[in-house]
């Protein structure tokens, strides 16, 4: 016997998925958030909780959805063959770091240690691993190996003062 939670359950799962097709305009909120990736074709940027890829040619836009709160910062690696982006969430939830494939447009590693915000991302030159920077209640910064997906090493970024 169907309960009316289970009438409602499958009544949702048979609903036709609501894709985003485009985007107008730019928040520009995020600091060094708009991006040309090395292709020179592409541009990428945050807008809430999905990154955007625009191809400057066509104007054809594509999203990379997987955040569950606001972008706070998003970096493309040196090769091209990545993009990290990092959010903001609230006061005593993790926030994760979401290393895309862009040759793919998937996840490639979801990265979480920070805690409410992350502040700054950069591959290093080799792209071999990526620098992130916590935010003001966090203060960390973490050393991530892009091929075991794991952190090497961290530290406080910066020494607390006393009194």
């Amino acid at each position: 016997m169907s309960t009316p939670n289970n009438q409602q359950q499958e009544r949702l799962d048979n609903l036709q998925r609501l894709e985003l097709e485009s985007t107008i305009g730019f928040e520009g909120k995020v600091p060094n958030g708009l991006k040309l990736h090395p292709d020179r074709i592409h541009m990428i940027y945050p807008l809430g909780c999905n990154l955007v890829i625009e191809n400057l040619q066509t104007r054809q836009q594509e999203f990379l959805l997987g955040h569950n709160n606001n972008i706070s910062c998003l970096t493309i690696s040196n090769n091209g063959k990545y993009i990290a982006s990092g959010q903001v969430t609230f006061m005593g939830f993790k926030a994760d770091i979401i290393v895309w494939d862009y040759a793919t447009r998937d996840p490639y590693a979801r990265l979480v240690l920070h805690k409410v915000k992350i502040e700054d991302l950069a591959f290093t030159c080799t792209d071999r691993f990526l620098i992130s920077l916590g935010g003001q209640d966090d203060g960390a910064i973490i050393v991530w190996n892009m091929e075991t997906k794991e952190p090497v090493c961290g530290s406080a970024a910066q020494h607390k003062s006393a009194g």
